[in-house]
């Protein structure tokens, strides 16, 4: 996506999105950018009796009515004194999503918010949020008139177009909404056309010219390196594993994130219920996509800061050869796993990540899966869970800021007693109790140890069924901007 700056209204775009306040007043730059348009916004709303100025309306759309003129977009930030960030990033992904046909969009979102800088931020990522297209790679090329635009134009103030802050600001926008929009693609592609080894390589070429070294460990990589995890949950399925290393920066004690890629998850042996999930079960290997996405957004930014991520990628099927409940598998570590319940997998793989990187001598490690329903917390909040208060605090802190936000759940220490086995280690789910969100990080937390750790559980984040907050049904990016802060917080340091 192509993204400029300007200090005045842009007379070359196809499309202008203004904003109102919920007192249905125009936001600053409204009138200026719709001058010449011939249109009268301020009476657009009050002729539109649904139009409150929430962020949850509807936008007003307002064709042109003559050639050359352009089309007008009206979305609510609500109350004048609360507009920050979210709201800005909220309004311009639904005028984004609202418009199809039009190349270039010029958005004014920018100048409503107090924080400049935030504020123009917010308004490039929603905007190229909305910009998104699911994938069809064996569709017909979508007509011209279904076409979303390709490059946003912020509109602000002579003044604030020559701020520095405000230009760096842009930049990180543009390169927060590109890489999301990428790993949004890889996670709703058709998981046929994303096996382990492909997924591998899409990676590989999306980190190309970076920066980052990428690292795609071959079959005996994998054996000698212990990730036992990993190849029981592959043992099911016709394709081969993968394991992509990614490192960038100082790789002296780096940040380690580890995220789960599971390119297709039927379940294994104990078969994924209720089926209606499998059809989606594409979006497995989201956090592996959104770790890989944020390492590349931190290299292009040029940060500096030191990380290492582990992306350990599979299928997990039903075969003859697939692993059975009751199977034992051992972890780079040495720590065993009896797998009581196949379909716990994500976690398993995550367990050779965290042991590997705390073993490289990580100063911190960061998980990330879409393991249960993140605690139900639901389509708005991740779930966490650390032995670190100044790590999770860095990380929930982070994701505020971006709008990407989690909330931490209780760790019980005496709850790793119910994942004891009497053949391993630690079983991966419990039998006699339903399995939760805060099971599944009291078995990771044990392949910490003492380095500083963070689960983060994005089951109902990464992957949406239906419409939320702007966002389509599919896949989010979660928690992309999230890591990308924290990233950008440490290289600040």
């Amino acid at each position: 996506m192509r993204v400029t700056l300007s200090g005045r209204p842009d007379a070359s775009a196809d499309v202008v999105v203004v904003g109102f306040f919920a007192d249905r007043k125009p936001a600053p730059g409204a009138l200026e950018a719709t001058a010449d348009s011939g249109v009268d916004i301020v009476a657009a709303v009050k002729g539109t009796p649904t139009f409150r100025g929430s962020v949850d309306d509807a936008p007003i759309v307002i064709p042109p009515t003559a050639a050359k003129q352009q089309t007008i977009v009206i979305v609510g930030l609500g109350n004048r004194a609360a507009v920050g960030p979210d709201a800005i990033r909220t309004a311009a992904l639904r005028a984004a999503g609202s418009i199809r046909g039009r190349k270039r969009i010029a958005v004014t979102l920018g100048q409503a918010g107090e924080d400049r800088a935030e504020s123009v931020r917010a308004a490039v990522e929603g905007a190229i949020f909305g910009c998104f297209e699911r994938p069809r790679p064996e569709g017909p090329a979508r007509p011209a008139h279904e076409s979303l635009p390709t490059s946003v134009t912020a509109v602000v103030s002579a003044d604030d177009a020559r701020d520095a802050d405000v230009k760096d600001a842009a930049l990180r926008g543009q390169i927060t909404g590109d890489h999301t929009n990428w790993v949004r693609t890889l996670t709703d592609t058709p998981p046929g056309h994303l096996t382990p080894t492909m997924l591998a390589a899409e990676i590989e070429r999306g980190l190309a010219d970076t920066g980052v070294k990428v690292h795609v460990w071959s079959q005996k990589q994998i054996r000698e390196r212990g990730f036992g995890g990993l190849l029981a949950v592959a043992k099911g399925s016709a394709e081969p594993p993968a394991v992509v290393e990614l490192c960038y920066g100082d790789q002296k004690a780096p940040l380690g994130i580890t995220g789960k890629g599971i390119t297709f998850d039927a379940g294994g042996v104990n078969l994924k219920k209720p089926m209606s999930e499998v059809h989606w079960m594409k979006s497995d290997m989201a956090s592996a996509a959104a770790t890989a996405g944020a390492v590349a957004a931190a290299a292009r930014l040029g940060l500096d800061v030191g990380v290492c991520a582990i992306l350990p990628l599979t299928e997990n099927m039903v075969s003859g050869t697939a692993t059975r409940p009751g199977d034992v598998c051992v972890h780079p570590n040495g720590m065993t796993t009896e797998v009581a319940d196949t379909d716990c997998e994500g976690r398993v793989i995550l367990a050779d990540g965290i042991a590997y990187l705390v073993a490289k001598g990580a100063s911190g490690v960061i998980d990330i899966g879409t393991l249960t329903d993140a605690a139900g917390y639901g389509p708005d909040l991740w779930a966490g869970a650390s032995n670190s208060d100044d790590l999770m605090s860095e990380v929930l802190a982070a994701g505020y800021a971006a709008g990407d936000r989690g909330w931490q759940m209780p760790l019980v220490p005496g709850y790793v007693e119910m994942m004891r086995s009497p053949n391993a280690d630690l079983v991966n789910g419990t039998i006699s109790i339903p399995d939760s969100s805060v099971l599944a990080a009291t078995y990771l937390r044990e392949f910490a140890g003492e380095t500083p750790w963070v689960h983060i559980d994005t089951g109902s984040k990464a992957y949406i069924t239906a419409p939320w907050a702007g966002w389509p049904a599919g896949a989010t990016g979660a928690p992309l901007r999230t890591l990308l802060r924290v990233l950008e917080g440490r290289s600040e340091a």
